[in-house]
């Protein structure tokens, strides 16, 4: 968006709201209904995709993810959510920086999906269509877990069904 700097908050709240009710058709309120779901939470989930996916054709499949940990009330443990918690990092002046034990642990946020069950309380970022979508049309799949290929360095991911499969990826491919 583009603004003049005479462009009053409610005046940019009321263009990015009527840019948003254009761009999200009707189908894809009634698809979110149709898995359970309101559009917010989608969205929701979706911003969590969003920066959990560097790879858009990851995108669904790390929806299926996340909503089969959602089905079977485990916690979403996402790094992103535990990172837009923290907010701008001091030191670097960087949102999204890697995260340590100590901060996953002891983050104490609604955010903190490592420490919260359930969905957070609000989007962690604007998603894009593609990834509202992916949470729409998840990939099925029986993965619970995943960790990003830092031997590929790609952003890629490597997906585990049980825990021990995960323990072994993020030895593998995660250090």
């Amino acid at each position: 968006y583009q603004f003049p700097k005479s462009t009053t908050p409610d005046k940019v709240l009321s263009i990015m709201l009527q840019t948003w009710d254009g761009r999200i058709p009707q189908e894809i309120r009634l698809q979110a209904a149709d898995q359970g779901m309101t559009l917010y939470e989608a969205v929701c989930l979706a911003s969590i995709v969003e920066r959990e996916a560097v790879l858009k054709n990851e995108q669904p499949l790390i929806a299926g993810v996340y909503l089969n940990r959602l089905a079977q009330g485990m916690y979403l443990q996402s790094d992103p959510t535990v990172q837009y918690a923290l907010g701008r990092d001091a030191q670097t002046g960087r949102w999204w920086t890697p995260l340590t034990v100590d901060q996953v642990q002891n983050t104490d946020s609604p955010y903190n999906t490592y420490r919260v069950d359930g969905l957070p309380p609000g989007p962690i970022c604007n998603p894009g269509l593609a990834s509202i979508e992916a949470v729409l049309n998840p990939e099925q799949t029986d993965y619970l877990y995943f960790v990003a290929n830092k031997r590929a360095g790609d952003g890629s991911h490597v997906f585990a069904v049980t825990f021990d499969e995960h323990v072994a990826n993020v030895n593998q491919y995660g250090q």
